[in-house]
């Protein structure tokens, strides 16, 4: 039976890995008072993360800020003790090498600068079926203004095919990570570009340009998944599931980007968490409004039950598919600009060349993506 479902070089490579690790979503609230959040997964691939951040809101303002400098671990049941290591502010890694293991329970434990002590439920990391098939779609109507009614764009629909396992309760969830390849490197708003100090400085005349400067050389923007794409597998206990959407691909051009699926097996703990994170995200608009709560997870401080921790450590295996999404396909597909407009370049001269090197961030990397095509 099928289901078809609709609806410097090591530098940069150490960075690199640290951002290609399973990204955590950024959930705002309000809070009144401040709050610990905690996010990340241990997986069986390298680069898992773990984030710890405070989150707190004076009236309409919200503020997050990274906890710096905690003693961070993972205790695995064979009683092995991992310490991460603090590879940018709040965030914190395992040795490069490491790796959780199919069958093996995990515990996230850390202390913070102020002496507080946190741990986490026990996750067991259970195995996932492989992606069978990638695929896509043309959808010339697939993107829509804020009101649902009005078409601003066509999409290249992803979409998964995978086996669910017999006799097994599955969890999925899924995210994606997309190279976009990006000319401009720095835009500067009602300015021009210092190129000595590598910053905007604004032109104080009555309507001052916007300029935009080319990359020096080869960059890819970084774009995430915001949706909470989960499944379980009440109606499809050991079938073949098809059809499954992941992402919608907006035409910013005519040429192809690459698209990184994860496909994840979740606890059943874990699925829950993400299912009420996605039904308040639903309730609310998109993962970047205001729930209405803060959703608590499997992470405590072990003196004091009172002191709530927003966030889910979890254990997960992950399989992980690079699909090349060919958009030179549909020549009549409706275009939205990268930026959201066309560029305006600051016009060339021998002592100012317009461009400006591709800054490896999060969001935005020199390194070639591994199965870029061109």
């Amino acid at each position: 039976m099928k289901i078809r479902l609709y609806p410097t070089l090591l530098i940069y490579l150490q960075l690199f890995f640290l951002y290609a690790c399973v990204e955590t979503y950024d959930v705002t609230y309000k809070l009144n008072a401040e709050l610990l959040t905690v996010d990340g997964f241990v997986t069986d691939q390298v680069g898992s993360v773990i984030s710890i951040s405070k989150s707190r809101s004076v009236e309409t303002i919200y503020f997050s800020e990274p906890v710096k400098g905690c003693i961070v671990e993972f205790l695995a049941g064979d009683g092995t003790i991992t310490r991460l290591t603090e590879q940018a502010e709040g965030v914190y890694a395992p040795p490069s090498t490491f790796q959780g293991k199919s069958g093996e329970t995990y515990q996230l434990r850390f202390k913070t600068p102020d002496g507080k002590n946190y741990e986490s439920s026990k996750e067991k990391l259970g195995a996932v079926p492989a992606i069978k098939k990638v695929y896509q779609q043309f959808d010339k109507n697939g993107l829509l203004d804020a009101t649902g009614k009005r078409v601003i764009g066509s999409t290249v629909n992803v979409f998964v095919d995978f086996d669910d396992p017999k006799d097994t309760k599955n969890y999925y969830l899924w995210r994606w990570k997309r190279y976009e390849e990006q000319s401009i490197c720095i835009t500067c708003e009602s300015g021009m570009l210092n190129f000595s100090g590598g910053t905007c400085v604004r032109i104080t005349s009555r309507n001052p340009p916007t300029y935009d400067y080319q990359c020096s050389g080869f960059c890819w923007d970084l774009y995430y998944s915001t949706d909470v794409n989960i499944l379980a597998d009440d109606f499809s206990n050991g079938n073949s599931i098809e059809a499954h959407l992941i992402a919608k691909v907006p035409y910013h051009s005519f040429r192809g980007t690459l698209l990184e699926v994860e496909q994840i097996g979740l606890s059943k703990d874990a699925y829950l968490y993400h299912k009420l994170l996605r039904e308040q995200s639903q309730s609310t608009g998109t993962l970047t409004d205001t729930p209405p709560a803060p959703i608590i997870g499997n992470i405590q401080n072990v003196s004091d039950p009172n002191d709530k921790v927003i966030g889910y450590f979890g254990a997960a295996s992950s399989k992980i598919a690079r699909y090349w999404v060919d958009r030179s396909l549909y020549k009549d597909a409706i275009l939205v600009p990268l930026m959201g407009r066309e560029a305006n370049f600051e016009p060339s001269t021998p002592s100012r060349p317009p461009v400006y090197p591709c800054v490896l961030s999060k969001f935005r990397t020199p390194i070639r993506p591994e199965g870029w095509m061109y």
